[in-house]
């Protein structure tokens, strides 16, 4: 079925808050642009890795589950990454990107221009910073990169007595100084960016050769540059936008996008739904305060009733109280120390999920859509092993509903309000 997405209204819904004034708009210098997202092919996802990622991002700790393996379960191995490739656009003024996603559904890259060059880059609504990995590292840390040149950027400048240090839980980190220069997304550009140039970074984002670089799209409040905090690229834009907002289309398994300063009403189906987000960490953060598996009844949530919405993370992270119930209903799941995280026959039907988006509204995703990858095989029956795309947020104040719950949707990150608005995508 092309409708992913089950929005339940509890309430007769006014949208006025997405609707732009007629009256004394000021004039825009720029309406629109798009930042595309392809699914890459020659990709295949694996569960641990996106889950790592993800505890790293947030300082999650590992969960305190226990579990015990199938003594017949034979975990894959992690997947060699593939060259990655880019292309540009040459649409017109509104400009669009070409982006491909890497291990299926663990990463989505768009090409970002920088002094005049291409590099791909994560675009992440649970982060502030524009950071790059560039030419001035040492050649070990940016080996099978695609790197920013500041000295073959004519409109590059140092930022003087400047520094910025992002650390994690797991002790994984970048750091470095920082700079501006012109930068150009889907067409649409901002000079003196200000952009994090790393001297040196963990391991971690040494590995990671698809991504060279993070915008940050979440609020400027927890932008870590110093001196700072600077604004991000979409902060710096809005002013000329015809609209501050930008929408996600994060469709699973083809052509997905972000759209900068309009809401185009041919991409989602029904009423769009308005939630109130509270910014003061510096996330897209919501209440979630109730769930339901299945067809089961709505449960309330006993902790971290809030989320955020994150399009840098793959995975949906979500309280252990929902973890369990979910995982409950599914034949022969288990958690499995060596993975991480739960996994289960992939031939087991997954039940779908049902969780409230603030107070008056409900999303359901659809348990097709919690499958996130094959993980290993049971040697005994022959059958493959999955790694569910619902796991563990424990040891954090907040769930992170990454892409998982957002390629079930169309979703409008606004200015105005703050707020949130979901629809059912086409």
């Amino acid at each position: 079925m092309r409708l992913l997405l089950s929005l339940i209204l509890l309430l007769p819904l006014s949208y006025d808050s997405l609707a732009a004034p007629t009256a004394l708009r000021p004039q825009r210098k720029s309406r629109s642009f798009r930042v595309e997202r392809v699914r890459r092919s020659d990709y295949v996802a694996h569960g641990p890795s996106a889950l790592s990622k993800a505890h790293r991002k947030f300082g999650i700790a590992p969960t305190s589950f226990t579990g015990v393996d199938l003594s017949d379960f034979e975990p894959y191995e992690v997947a060699k990454s593939a060259v990655l490739t880019t292309k540009d656009s040459d649409d017109d003024q509104t400009g669009e990107v070409a982006a491909k996603s890497v291990q299926n559904n663990v990463e989505f890259i768009s090409t970002v221009t920088i002094g005049g060059q291409n590099v791909p880059m994560d675009f992440d609504t649970g982060s502030a910073d524009m950071w790059v990995l560039n030419s001035n590292m040492d050649p070990s840390y940016i080996q099978g990169h695609t790197v920013y040149h500041p000295d073959k950027s004519s409109t590059y400048k140092a930022v003087e007595n400047s520094n910025f240090e992002i650390s994690y839980g797991d002790s994984s980190w970048v750091k470095g100084t920082v700079c501006t220069d012109t930068v150009s997304i889907g067409g649409a550009t901002i000079t003196d960016q200000f952009i994090g140039l790393p001297s040196a970074v963990s391991q971690a984002f040494v590995s990671d050769t698809n991504s060279n670089g993070l915008v940050g799209l979440a609020f400027s409040s927890m932008n870590t540059f110093q001196p700072g905090p600077q604004k991000t690229f979409f902060d710096n834009i809005a002013p000329d936008l015809e609209e501050p907002v930008f929408t996600s289309l994060l469709r699973s398994g083809g052509i997905g996008e972000y759209e900068f300063g309009a809401i185009d009403q041919s991409k989602y189906t029904g009423t769009l739904v308005n939630v109130s987000v509270d910014p003061s960490n510096g996330y897209w953060q919501f209440d979630t305060k109730l769930f339901a598996v299945g067809s089961g009844p709505l449960q309330s949530v006993a902790d971290t009733p809030t989320a955020i919405a994150d399009t840098g993370t793959s995975l949906m992270l979500v309280s252990d109280q929902i973890l369990n119930a979910y995982y409950g209903q599914v034949e022969n799941a288990r958690y499995s120390p060596s993975s991480g995280g739960y996994i289960y026959p992939c031939s087991a039907d997954l039940p779908s999920l049902t969780v409230a988006l603030g107070d008056k509204y409900q999303a359901t995703i659809p348990g097709s859509m919690i499958k996130f990858a094959e993980v290993g095989t049971n040697t005994t029956t022959g059958g493959t092993v999955c790694y569910g795309g619902l796991q563990s947020s424990s040891g954090s104040s907040m769930m992170v509903f990454g892409d998982v719950f957002l390629k079930a949707l169309f979703v409008v990150f606004d200015q105005r309000g703050p707020s949130l608005a979901f629809a059912s995508p086409k």
